[in-house]
């Protein structure tokens, strides 16, 4: 999957905020790409909505990748500031996509708080040296397959392509903006 994730070469030196932007639409892309594959993989999806249940759980993986790549090279007020600013920043498409197929509604307050969620879940899971341990993968496994109308060998596959080629993505991606 290609992303774009370098700032033109005129462009002034950019916040921890522009970065989280950047990175937000660059987990967006992530995220919608990772269901794609899943549908040409042979995984049903029944509609946009049931769509957005799996980006969902893409991005709050992907937030988790961030927090965890941003812990080794920011130091704790900068990172926060980082995690911070993408996590509005993609509660903000987040939410604006679910009112677009939804309808109004309080999606904004309910994606924070599945991400507040999933932090405290993913906050005992292994992640060295910018890799996702096993169990990382998993559970992230396991709650795309909660979503899945047919869960056969979805979580084996979110665990070993999609969810490994997510934070590669992902990886290369925080490397360039932060250059």
């Amino acid at each position: 999957m290609r992303i774009k994730s370098r700032w033109n070469k005129r462009a002034q030196e950019q916040s921890i905020e522009d970065i989280a932007g950047a990175l937000g639409f660059i987990s967006w892309k992530i995220a919608t790409n990772g269901v794609l594959e899943l549908e040409n993989k042979g995984y049903q999806t029944d509609s946009n909505a049931h769509r957005l249940q799996i980006i969902r759980e893409f991005l709050a993986f992907l937030l988790q990748v961030a927090d965890r790549l941003a812990y080794e090279q920011l130091d704790e007020e900068e990172r926060q500031r980082f995690i911070i600013a993408l996590a509005l920043h993609i509660a903000d498409t987040f939410a604006d996509n679910q009112r677009d197929v939804l309808g109004e509604g309080e999606h904004h307050k309910a994606f924070i708080d599945l991400l507040n969620q999933r932090a405290e879940d993913y906050a005992e899971l292994g992640f060295r040296d910018g890799e996702a341990g096993f169990d990382f993968r998993r559970y992230f496994g396991e709650q795309v397959a909660a979503v899945m109308t047919e869960k056969h060998f979805v979580s084996q596959q979110v665990m070993d392509i999609e969810g490994p080629e997510a934070i590669k993505t992902l990886k290369k991606g925080m490397q360039d903006l932060f250059k």
